[in-house]
Order: structure tokens, then sequence, then C-alpha cells
């Protein structure tokens, strides 16, 4: 029956009329005067969508190489200018040009190039909404009306309504490609080496790989969505009359609707793709011995991602309703009738998915390969490798919802004899429920080699030197989502009925209608996964005939893998109801 009561009063207050209104009546007369009728409606309502996308991709490549290439017969050089002769030359990478391709060997130069490449993506979307809706009502009735006066009747209806709907999407893409190489390739019958820039004057020559890299890859991303209503009514009434002799009871009646929707969705994305290769790797399709020079190249990758999704709503509904009615009447008295009615809605529905991927390979290696025929000289493998992967990611919600009711009603009698009691009504209604989902991701995939791997497919001998690289390689993803949810509902009645009736009395009738519901459901996930893979090997292998003689593996490798995961959910949940009834 509450209920009823309550959708016909926001029924009749889509009558849209100012938020703000005050009313006086004031009836003199002798006798037999009618009441004063004040009627007020409001309504008010809003809605806010809002949607923002962010995005942001950076894509590099960085090549500094040394490779010189020949497809047919001859011999490439690099690492020296051309003597008037028709061989190939190329100049060192970070070398004096010294070479002397004249007596039919090939030379390739050194590389010892420096290369720093930097890459990074950023991205933000975000929304912020803020709606406040205040309604306040003033109704004053007064009577100088003697006798056989009528009471004065006063009607206040409120209704306000306000939905937010909110999303941002954002994602930030950082692939980088850096490649640092000394790679001579030779594809028809001859020696291939890598030296110094000095031609050999006889066996194969080798070179050496000591170029520095440092590639450093970033990808960060952001979404959120603040969104803050607010609902404030105020409705007061006062009614007061002279009359003495048969008079009225002022009616009073005070109807408010409070409705308010949230929905939010936040999606961040982070990827960051590192490949930094760092080698010295020749390479011989057809006859013809490979030598390769020392391999101490320093190569420093570091590779991150992180991502972030946050809502954060924020409902305040306040309803303060409150009645007067005072009488001088002193027989014949009619009494009071006052009805207040509430009721409140919130709901908030909240997503935030949050995922930072964060995927690296980092190569550091002396590679030569030689697929036909030929002898495999290969130097020592002393490069310093450093690694650095990491995935972060985080989701979460935080939603709090106030709802406060205070209604009071006071109705005072002066009369004696033959006089109708007040008749007070209260009812309140007060509804909650918000859904609140996290999720979160964070992947690290890390991939490191630093190795000295020469590789003959067809006849010939092997010899690899000693393996004593180091290699740091530290992986770590960490994911975290969480919830926290406040409700509180407030509901206050007071009534309080006054009689200094001595005869014939009607009786106060007082009645008092509370209902508070509450629903939160919450759900966090987190995931963390971090895969690690690190080589430091000396591994020479020859498929055809031929002796292998592999060097020394003394390298030392330091390999750091950790993931971490958190879900965590709060929910707070305050219910108060007090009710007071004076006669």
């Amino acid at each position: 029956m509450r209920s009823k009561f309550i959708a016909a009063a926001i029924s009749i207050a889509a009558l849209s009329m100012p938020a703000t209104a005050m009313a006086h009546g004031d009836k003199s007369g002798p006798a037999g005067g009618g009441g004063a009728g004040q009627a007020q409606l409001a309504g008010q309502s809003a809605v806010t969508l809002q949607g923002a996308l962010s995005s942001a991709n950076a894509q590099q490549g960085a090549v500094n190489t040394n490779a010189p290439v020949n497809v047919g017969g001859g011999h490439p050089s690099g690492g020296g200018s051309p003597c008037g002769c028709d061989q190939p030359s190329g100049n060192d990478n970070g070398q004096k040009p010294t070479g002397k391709p004249s007596d039919g060997k090939p030379s390739g130069g050194s590389n010892s190039a420096n290369q720093i490449a930097l890459n990074g993506a950023a991205s933000h979307a975000g929304n912020s909404a803020s709606t406040k809706q205040a309604n306040t009502q003033t109704q004053t009735a007064g009577s100088s009306c003697s006798a056989a006066c009528g009471g004065a009747g006063q009607a206040q209806l409120s209704g306000q309504k306000s939905l937010t709907g909110q999303f941002a999407g954002s994602s930030a893409n950082a692939n980088q490609t850096a490649t640092n190489a000394d790679t001579p390739v030779h594809v028809a019958g001859s020696a291939v080496s890598g030296d110094k820039g000095d031609s050999p004057s006889g066996g194969d020559p080798s070179g050496e790989s000591s170029a520095t890299q440092g590639a450093g890859n970033l990808a960060l991303s952001g979404a959120g969505n603040d969104a803050t209503t607010k609902q404030t009514n105020n409705q007061k009434q006062t009614a007061s009359s002279d009359c003495q002799w048969s008079c009225g009871g002022a009616g009073q009646l005070q109807a408010s609707g409070q409705s308010a929707a949230t929905l939010q969705g936040a999606v961040s994305n982070a990827d960051a793709n590192q490949t930094a290769v760092n080698g010295n790797a020749p390479v011989n399709v057809s006859a013809g011995s490979i030598s390769g020079g020392d391999n101490s190249a320093n190569q420093g990758a570091f590779n991150k991602a992180g991502s972030l999704a946050g809502n954060r709503s924020t409902t305040n509904q306040t309803n303060t309703q409150t009645q007067t009615a005072g009488s001088n009447c002193i027989a014949a008295c009619g009494g009071a009738g006052q009805a207040q009615l509430s009721g409140q809605h919130s709901f908030t529905g909240q997503r935030a998915g949050s995922s930072a991927n964060a995927d690296q390979t980092a190569v550091n290696a002396n590679v030569p390969v030689n697929i036909s025929a030929g002898d495999i000289s290969g130097g020592d493998n002393s490069a310093d490798q450093i690694a650095g992967n990491g995935a972060f990611s985080g989701a979460g919600n935080n939603a709090t919802t106030n709802q406060t009711n205070t209604q009071t009603q006071t109705a005072g009698s002066n009369c004696i004899a033959a006089c109708g009691g007040a008749g007070q009504l209260q009812g309140s209604d007060q509804s909650s429920a918000t859904l609140q989902g996290a999720a979160s991701s964070a992947n690290a995939d890390q991939t490191a080699v630093n190795a000295n791997v020469p590789v003959n497919i067809s006849a010939g001998d092997i010899s690899g030197g000693d393996n004593s690289a180091n290699q740091i390689a530290g992986n770590g993803a960490l994911s975290g989502a969480g919830n926290n949810a406040t409700t509180n509902q407030t509901n206050t009645q007071t009534q309080t009925a006054g009689s200094d009736c001595a005869a014939a009395c009607g009786g106060a009738g007082q009645a008092q209608l509370s209902g508070q519901q509450s629903i939160t459901a919450q759900l966090a996930s987190s995931c963390a996964n971090a895969d690690q893979t690190a080589v430091n090997a000396n591994v020479p292998v020859n498929i055809g005939a031929g002796d292998i003689s592999g060097g020394d593996n003394s390298a030392t490798q330091f390999a750091l893998n950790g993931a971490l995961s958190g879900a965590f959910n709060s929910g707070t949940t305050n219910q108060t109801n007090t009710q007071t009834q004076g006669s």
C-alpha cells in the first residue's frame, strides 16, 4: 500500500515546476472561512552520457648493422676502401677503413657501433560527471478565522531522477625492433671472415663484434570514470489557526521520490613488444671457411607495460520532511491530518578491466653458420647481456551510496471538549543495489639468449671458443583487482501529537512505516603470469662429417622471475532506522 502511494506521488511529480517554491496563505474573517489550499509540484530529470576513447601507437624499427653481401664469386670485404680493384667493399661500422681486398681474401670489418633506441607510447581516457539536484519547498498557512473555519490543505510533491552512463577506453602499444649486428653473407664459393679492417695474408681472418646497444621500450595506458550524484529534497509545511469554535484540522501531505542510476565501464590495455638483437653472425651458403671473431658486445634491453582502469561513483540522497500543525481551537475541533511519503532508489553498476602484456626477446650471440663444405672457427663469446621485463596491471572500483531520510511531524491542540485526534502517517522506503566487477591480468614473457653457437650443416670441422658471457635476466608480472563498496541507509521518523482535551476527545492516530533494502555483489579476479626462458650456452653443432671442438663454458647466468597476483573485495552496509512516537 505504501509503494502505491509513493508511485502515485511520483507520477504527479512529472509535471515540471520550479525546484524552489514558497507559498503563503492568510485567511482573515470573523466566521465561516474556507481553509487555504496550497500545492507545490517539482520534477527534476538529468541524463548524462559520456564516452572517451584514446589510443597511442609507437612503432620503431632501428637497424645498425655491418652487412656486406656477395651473391656471386668474389670476396666480400668490409672495412677497407677499394684500391682500384673490382672487389666489393664497405667501410667499417665505427672503425677506420684500412682494408686491402686486392689479395683475394674476404675481409669483414668489426662492428663496434653504438646504438640507442628509445620507444614509448602513452594513452589516457577519462570521464568526469557531476550532477546536483536540489529541491526546496516551503508552505505556510495562517488563519484569523474565529468560528466554523475550514482547515488549511497543503500538498508538496517532488520527483528527482538522474542517469549517468560513462565509458572510457584507453590503449597503448609500443613495438620496438632493435638490431645491431655484424653479418657478412656470402652465397657463392669463397671464404667469409670478419676482421678489424686489415686484409688477411693467408688463412681466414676473424673480426669482432663489440657493439653496444641500449634499447628501451615503454607503453602506458590509463582509463577512469568519476561520477558524483547529489539529490537533495527539503519540504516544510506549517499551518496555524486562531479559530476557536468548530474548526477543521489542517491537512498536510509531503511526497518525495529520488532515483539515481550510474553505469560505468573502464577498459585499459598496454602492450609492450620488444625484440633486441646484438650479434656476430657471418653466413656462408656455399663452399668456404668461416672465421668469426670474438663477441664481446654489450646489450641492455628494457621493456615495460603498465595499465590502469578504475571507476569511482558517489551517490548522496537526502530527504528532509517537516510538518507542523498548531491549533487554538477550544471546542469541536477537527484533528490535524499529516502524511509523509519518501522513496529513495539507487543503482550503481561498475566494471573495470585492465591488461598489461610485456613480451621481450633479447638475443646476444656469436653464431657463424656454414651450410656447405668448410671449416668454422668461432671466437670467444664474452658478451654481457642485461634484460629487464615487467608488466603491471590494476583494476579497481569504488562505490559509495548514502541514503538519508528525516521525517518530522508535530501536531498540537489546545482543544478542551469534543476534539478530534491528530492523524499522522510516515512512510519511508530505501533501496540500494551495487554491482561491481574488477578484472586484472599481467603477462610477462621473456626470452633471453646469450650463446656461442657455430653451426656446420655439411662436411667440415668446428672449433668453438670459450663461452664466458655474463647474462642477467629479470622478469616480473604484477596484477591487482579490488572492489570497495559502502552503503549507508539512515531513516529517522518522529511523530509528536499533544492535546489538552478534557472531555469527548478523539485519540491520536500515528503510523510509521520503514523499509530498507540493500544488495551488494562484488567480484574481483586477478591473474599474473611470468614466463621466462634464459639460455646461456656454448653449443657447436655439426650435422655432416667433421670434428667438433668446443671451448670451455664458464658463463655466468643470473635469472630472476616473479609473478604476483591479488584480488580484494570490501563491502560495508549500514542500515539505521529510528522511529519515535509521542502523544
